[in-house]
């Protein structure tokens, strides 16, 4: 028997705008009168207490590899505490200081360590008669992992702590996630994987590109206050106007259309959304409040009818189905022996993961698992990589057949890509397109697909363009400002932290 989705009930546009008053002007009054108890500080403090110091060296090189990293330790540090390490994390180095023994100047003047010298050379050394040095501080490689790299949930945290993520999963996330989509579509916004690692940041928004990321380590509910967030960057401050606005009410208006959003569908991100608008605003003054909060408002209703519209239209497609609409469907149905369209694509997508396997040669998977990572694997990753994004439901339900951890597969693919070209990796992914055509995906799957098909065809073009444009600039050619100016379009600017 199918279980029926809890209905929708959408509001009148005057109760929309009411509730969004009500909800920003709440927080606004929240974030005036928010302070940290002594309790809360001693709190963190304690918490940061049972952490090494890092050397600023080592601190700027834990920062170089993941951005934001508050809180590390080592592998053992971590077990000790009660938290493993995620799988598929990748430690992050550092510099460990090791100082070698104490060393001696023997009678010729030469340098050696205390402990090869002799019994008559010691006594010398003890007596004063020959020199003794410590010896040279050398340097070895540690490995260490941030608190978000291991199982500790928001609950292990302190109150206070900085950059805290958000647990938990969301009622109807599908719908919301599917309304999201709607939002960047409306706005001619890419949801795209990040192009490097994330750290502690939970979302980017890269203006020049027009796209926002998302970091893997999301749960559903920061995945779902982060897209708001980064959306209302893309859709508020694009390359033409960015520098009408300061950081700090760029981030004011980010966080606080997308606290708003959230509430109104009853995902509370109260505790998130005040410590983060506290630390933005805090000894600002905003030149234009109004303006900036009337832009708020304005995007969070244009938000919330966007993702009602896509609610109800699920609604209205379930409820207004023709009679004779039902009748095709049953003669489909009828034909196809009863399988539903995600069963159906499933089942082909494994038909042809099946004949690859096939084709590759009379090797057992533990034979062929110790081969090296071929085209073959970069491809089928790839597209379970795209399958989680077109198809999300089938792309999720593969992925849980077969005990994929998603981190370590795009650690693989990014691997691969860097020690392969970008032609070769451009052909590969065309290639994994074309396979998924052949599938039977939905109409808002076919889009998706075209869309990445496009993306991928365009970024590569650029990267030709660039690499032309690179080369006529060591030759002495090319205008050196025009394309300074270009690059400087593509950087990131907008990161969640």
């Amino acid at each position: 028997m199918t279980k029926n989705k809890p209905s929708y009930k959408q509001k009148s546009p005057e109760k929309v705008k009411e509730e969004i008053n009500r909800l920003t002007e709440g927080m606004e009054k929240s974030i005036s009168n928010h302070f940290h108890s002594p309790e809360q500080m001693k709190e963190y403090l304690d918490f940061m207490g049972k952490f090494h110091r890092y050397s600023p060296r080592n601190t700027a090189l834990i920062d170089s590899q993941f951005p934001g990293a508050e809180a590390v330790g080592s592998y053992a540090f971590w077990k000790d505490k009660g938290f493993s390490v995620n799988k598929g994390e990748k430690s992050l180095k550092v510099l460990v200081p090791n100082r070698l023994g104490k060393q001696f100047q023997d009678e010729e003047g030469e340098w050696k360590p205390l402990k090869y010298a002799t019994k008559k050379e010691k006594q010398q050394v003890k007596d004063g008669q020959l020199d003794k040095r410590d010896g040279r501080l050398v340097y070895s490689t540690g490995s260490v992992f941030d608190v978000s790299q291991t199982t500790a949930t928001q609950k292990d945290l302190p109150q206070i702590f900085p950059n805290k993520w958000i647990d938990g999963e969301v009622e109807n996330y599908t719908q919301l996630r599917q309304g999201m989509e709607a939002i960047a579509d409306k706005n001619n916004i890419q949801i795209v994987e990040p192009y490097e690692e994330l750290g502690a940041a939970k979302g980017v928004s890269y203006t020049g590109r027009n796209e926002v990321a998302l970091n893997p380590r999301n749960s559903e509910r920061q995945d779902t206050k982060t897209l708001l967030h980064e959306l209302t960057h893309a859709k508020l401050h694009t390359k033409e106007n960015m520098n009408d606005y300061t950081k700090p009410e760029k981030e004011f208006q980010a966080e606080m259309t997308a606290y708003t959003v959230a509430s109104y569908f009853n995902i509370d991100t109260s505790d998130y959304s005040l410590d983060y608008l506290h630390n933005w605003t805090k000894d600002h003054e905003f030149k234009d409040h109004e303006s900036l909060l009337q832009e708020v408002q304005s995007t969070a209703k244009e938000f919330i009818t966007t993702i009602e519209e896509c609610m109800g239209q699920e609604k209205e497609g379930e409820k207004d189905m023709s009679v004779k609409e039902q009748k095709h469907e049953m003669e489909e149905e009828k034909q196809e022996r009863a399988i539903l369209p995600s069963e159906k694509l499933r089942d082909m997508y494994r038909s042809q993961v099946s004949k690859v396997n096939k084709d590759s040669g009379p090797f057992s998977k533990d034979e062929m698992a110790e081969e090296e990572y071929s085209d073959q694997d970069f491809k089928q990753a790839y597209k379970k990589e795209l399958m989680n994004f077109i198809e999300p439901t089938v792309g999720k339900e593969l992925d849980k057949e077969e005990n994929n951890d998603r981190q370590e597969r795009l650690n693989q693919m990014r691997a691969f890509q860097d020690t392969h070209s970008k032609e070769e990796v451009y052909q590969l992914k065309k290639e994994s397109l074309q396979e998924l055509k052949e599938l039977p995906l939905t109409d808002r799957g076919e889009q998706r697909l075209s869309q990445i098909e496009s993306k991928l065809d365009r970024e590569f073009n650029e990267e030709k363009e660039k690499e032309s444009t690179t080369s006529e600039m060591k030759n002495g050619k090319g205008d050196k400002e025009a394309f300074q100016q270009k690059e400087k379009q593509k950087e990131k600017i907008e990161v969640e932290r």
